[in-house]
């Protein structure tokens, strides 16, 4: 079977139809699924579309309206600028890093191999290493269809994937007949390298959609049958770097050096994540500062743009010594309180896997890492009392919102929802917590051990449901941090300003209060006459 032959395969294909048959309805939730999947499906496309309706237009918006076109101008490249650099650049970058190192590297020792487009992490090349070790006959020095066949056979069948409260063993589900007909697929990818990128991309995708169908589960895997120890790829990752890596394999040095080859591949991936996240971290860090420089050239004015009388007249003030120092003591506590949230959010001790780069668009821990970079350098970029207020309610809020009570919200309506309808089932379950436990001990499991499944995971009847749970995180998003966030913000702002200004007008009054009544006193005062005798001169200084 070639490679062209996926199209024809009924098994591969039914996945497709199936869909298709589902989504033959025009209603509001039908199309909203539509468009939701291809969110799942492309996450670059899902978290522009996400993060710009949720934050960045309401946002931008909200500050037009309420305080004007400086505001809004430097909100908007605030939030578009952090959403291109800490979402969408990194891969970029590292794709530039790693053609220079990859010459530098591991090109040195096995000549013709390129891993610049490579996106297994060190975990993923052990794993297929040691499976083609099992595979290789060492008797041949030339790789052949038969290893790379058997290589995929061994894949599949060591994998399990969580669907629901249960482990499935793959070789249970998928029986012979389509295990070889998915393995010879793969294996005409690894022969046919000529294949251009759309077409192996298309062939992935039906295969990951196939093997999704059977199991139901393809987004938590693992190749421990005792205690389950989670691989850190999902079912379309996992395809994606075996058929890459065993391209690698049909290198006859690599074949001969496997170890070597493992060694060099896991260090070429920490230095291409490692330098990588060395050029946009500062370049994230950096960002803030060029947008206030923007708009202090703009208006030819300091200070931040979240007062209403901004760019009509200037209003701020240098603070002196005592206040600078007092300030910047004030900075640290708020970037402290920013990365203490961060860490909390991972959930687990940081290690150097958390920076490695699995595809185009940056895993979670390492978006999470970006973005803690980013909000403490506009917490040290704020000018006055009330931006380092709003800047760190407002970038704690985003931050917790878009990296953990978005997913909460999610999973609260699929846990509804499952509970209402017992037949849909939406939510993978990791944790171990009995009927027996405390509500504390279920609540942490629920937070740390639940997730959502994917579109692909759930039946088809069960789509639109999904597409229900997506909506509620994307509604929560979207009222909380792009509605109420940026409310509570300008309002609390509004109210000082107020508070100062009234205080300034008592002040002023005090004073102007105290000078009169001095004014007066001095008039008030005996005078010598001419004739020797004191005499009071009473005038009206302020007729």
């Amino acid at each position: 079977m070639n490679v062209s032959s996926i199209n024809n395969n009924k098994y591969l294909k039914s996945n497709s139809i199936e869909c298709k048959q589902n989504f033959k309805g025009g209603s509001f939730l039908d199309i909203a699924t539509k468009g939701l999947q291809m969110c799942d499906k492309y996450p670059m496309i899902g978290v522009a579309v996400t993060d710009s309706v949720a934050t960045d237009v309401p946002r931008t918006i909200f500050d037009l309206v309420k305080t004007g076109v400086p505001a809004a101008m430097e909100t908007m490249r605030r939030e578009f600028s952090g959403l291109f650099v800490n979402c969408l650049m990194p891969s970029f970058v590292v794709l530039g890093v790693v053609k220079l190192l990859n010459n530098l590297t591991i090109a040195k020792t096995f000549k013709g191999v390129d891993m610049s487009s490579s996106w297994a992490d060190s975990a993923s090349i052990d794993k297929f290493v040691a499976f083609f070790k099992e595979s290789i006959d060492h008797t041949s020095d030339v790789t052949t269809k038969g290893e790379i066949k058997t290589y995929f056979n061994k894949i599949l069948t060591s994998l399990n994937g969580r669907d629901g409260d249960k482990w499935v063993r793959f070789s249970d589900v998928i029986d012979n007949q389509r295990l070889d007909s998915i393995t010879e697929t793969l294996t005409n990818l690894v022969f046919n390298a000529g294949s251009d990128r759309k077409t192996r991309n298309t062939i992935l995708s039906g295969v990951a959609g196939a093997i999704t169908d059977l199991t139901h589960a393809g987004e938590i895997l693992s190749f421990d049958n005792l205690n389950h120890k989670q691989f850190g790829s999902n079912i379309s990752e996992l395809l994606r770097d075996s058929v890459d890596v065993a391209s690698k394999f049909m290198n006859k040095s690599v074949r001969t050096d496997l170890g070597n080859f493992s060694a060099q591949a896991k260090k070429l991936i920490n230095q291409k994540s490692l330098l990588g996240l060395g050029i946009i971290i500062p370049l994230a860090m950096s960002v803030q500062s060029i947008n206030r420089a923007i708009t202090r050239h703009k208006y030819k004015q300091k200070g931040a743009p979240i007062y209403k009388d901004f760019g009509k007249e200037n209003t701020y003030q240098e603070m002196n010594s005592a206040q600078k120092a007092g300030f910047f003591s004030k900075k640290l506590l708020a970037a402290g309180a920013m990365v203490s949230l961060a860490l909390l959010s991972m959930m687990k001790k940081p290690s150097l896997s958390m920076f490695q780069f699995k595809g185009m668009f940056p895993t979670l821990d390492q978006c999470r890492w970006i973005a803690t970079a980013t909000f403490v350098s506009r917490i040290f970029a704020s000018e006055d009392p009330n931006e380092l207020r709003e800047s760190t309610v407002r970038d704690m809020a985003s931050f917790a919102g878009l990296y953990f009570l978005g997913d909460y919200a999610g999973k609260a309506a699929a846990s509804l929802i499952e509970k209402v309808k017992p037949d849909v089932k939406l939510l993978n379950r990791l944790g171990d917590s009995g009927k027996s436990a405390s509500s504390f001990t279920k609540a942490i499991d629920w937070v740390k051990n639940t997730t959502l499944k994917s579109f692909d995971e759930v039946l088809p009847k069960d789509k639109n449901m999904r597409s229900i749970c997506q909506l509620v995180s994307l509604g929560f998003s979207i009222i909380s941090l792009g509605v109420l966030l940026p409310a509570y913000n300008r309002r609390v702002t509004e109210k000082k300003v107020a508070l100062q200004k009234q205080l300034e007008a008592e002040k002023q009054q005090n004073l102007n209060s105290q000078s009169k009544r001095f004014i007066i006193e001095l008039q008030n005062e005996p005078v010598l006459g001419d004739d020797g005798v004191y005499s009071i001169v009473a005038q009206d200084c302020f007729k």
